[in-house]
């Protein structure tokens, strides 16, 4: 007759054992799911099948998307480039690079960070040293 610790082992190594079991049991399940939910989501056309016409509009779609997001982009750009702040930094880190390239340790990407710092700080230190506007009366 098996003693108690080793009845207690038994039963532990049952429960684990049974668990593993119904981890893969889940995941087998899952995995058979999102199958089927990619498959259907990758019918892009609802003619049954996945198909060359499918990815056609996925890349239009993606086109489209990526259009919309890098006029969004351009957009910000060209508002944040009217910013007196954004034109120091980035001249700052123009020149940053330019001086930093021909040295060994900086390089021309720190080089380029340190320049817009120093360009912001510019323009942080004339924007305090500006008169303030004067007040019309209306």
């Amino acid at each position: 007759m098996p003693t108690k610790a080793k009845r207690a082992g038994r039963t532990a190594l049952g429960a684990g054992k049974s668990a593993v079991r119904k981890i893969a049991a889940a995941s087998k399940s899952a995995g058979r799911k999102i199958g089927r939910a990619a498959a259907s989501a990758s019918d892009l056309n609802n003619d049954g099948k996945v198909d060359k016409e499918d990815a056609k509009i996925a890349a239009a779609t993606a086109k489209r998307v990526t259009s919309k997001a890098a006029d969004k982009a351009g957009a910000l750009a060209k508002q944040a480039g009217k910013h007196d702040m954004v034109r120091d930094a980035a001249a700052g880190a123009a020149i940053g690079a330019a001086v930093a390239i021909p040295v060994p340790v900086v390089g021309p990407v720190a080089g380029a960070a340190i320049g817009a710092i120093v360009g912001v700080a510019k323009n942080m230190r004339s924007t305090s040293n500006r008169a303030p506007a004067k007040k019309t009366k209306a």
